[in-house]
């Protein structure tokens, strides 16, 4: 009989709903349980999916029935719980940002090679038919040689979101603002798509928000392939506008807008049949952090769970 890959959740935030769902999508994978030290949030969680409630991490990892922990706790949590499951012989996916500092990311992967168990980060957008489509093109020079490569997230973020809460915007849990938590999916997808970075130079500043990080930030880019580029990175610009990579090179240029292809243009006239503009209303956290898609968390986990099952390196 084929394995069963169970999981636990690590915090019941909204986040973690995002996860329950694509686990319980996923053939070979089952949610056992999730663990919260809020234990109203806990009991509701576990009541919507019929989950067994862990009053600890440590009560979680002991059970013999989790394979695996989806970590949805605040940033500032990641590190240290991904390294206790790790330690625990539990496969970790965790959510962005793997951890705040460098020293963490090397301590989470240490330690889970150590333990001979599987980790990935949450970077759903690498798994979109779009974003392949605009990976494959670049790679296969179909932009000829790229010279510029733009991201604009011009995001909005009311008071409220920052007030209500007592680990955002601060460097000891949320470890960075406009780019560390809301922009962090936008710089993973320039990265993906244009390969490494050989230098940056940028400015930050905190211009609308009683945040102790950053609310506004621009960056310079050169990348190891010649080309040049800039970040803009904002939660402080009302209404909020839908993220935007621009890629052009001397033979062509391909727009995205969130999760759409909205424009294609090459020497050779063809484009039209890439596009894939359509209504992402529904799916534009550029000023609701919660309007974003499921299909990409699915995606990402449904690999995850045949990485577990087939002894491979998460894609």
């Amino acid at each position: 009989m084929p394995k069963i890959i169970g999981f636990g959740i690590v915090g019941c935030g909204v986040i973690s709903r995002w996860h329950a769902d694509a686990i319980e999508s996923i053939q070979g994978a089952k949610l056992i349980g999730a663990t919260d030290p809020n234990e109203e949030a806990l009991k509701k969680f576990t009541g919507d999916y019929n989950i067994r409630g862990y009053s600890t991490l440590e009560e979680m990892l002991a059970c013999d029935e989790i394979d695996a922990v989806s970590i949805c706790t605040p940033s500032g949590l990641h590190a240290p719980q991904a390294i206790q499951a790790a330690n625990a012989g539990v496969n970790v996916i965790v959510e962005k940002p793997m951890a705040i500092t460098r020293e963490e990311i090397d301590a989470v992967i240490e330690a889970c090679e150590k333990n001979d168990v599987k980790l990935a980060v949450v970077s759903q957008l690498r798994f979109s038919d779009s974003v392949q489509k605009v990976k494959k093109a670049i790679e296969n020079q179909e932009l000829g040689n790229i010279v510029l490569c733009d991201l604009y997230m011009k995001y909005y973020r009311s008071p409220d979101y920052y007030a209500t809460s007592n680990w955002r915007g601060t460097w000891k849990m949320d470890g960075g603002g406009a780019l560390m938590n809301q922009g962090i999916h936008g710089v993973d997808i320039l990265q993906y798509i244009m390969g490494p970075v050989k230098s940056v130079f940028g400015q930050v500043r905190t211009l609308t928000h009683d945040i102790e990080v950053e609310d506004t930030a621009c960056a310079i880019l050169e990348f190891e392939n010649g080309a040049l580029g800039t970040i803009e990175g904002t939660t402080s610009v009302y209404p909020g506008y839908s993220r935007r990579l621009e890629i052009h090179g001397d033979q062509g240029s391909i727009i995205l807008e969130e999760d759409n292809i909205v424009e294609w243009n090459t020497v050779d006239g063809e484009g039209n049949e890439h596009l894939t503009a359509v209504s992402s209303a529904e799916f534009n956290s550029s000023s609701d952090p919660a309007a974003i898609g499921k299909q990409g968390h699915m995606r990402q986990l449904s690999d995850f769970v045949n990485a577990i099952i087939e002894d491979r390196a998460p894609l």
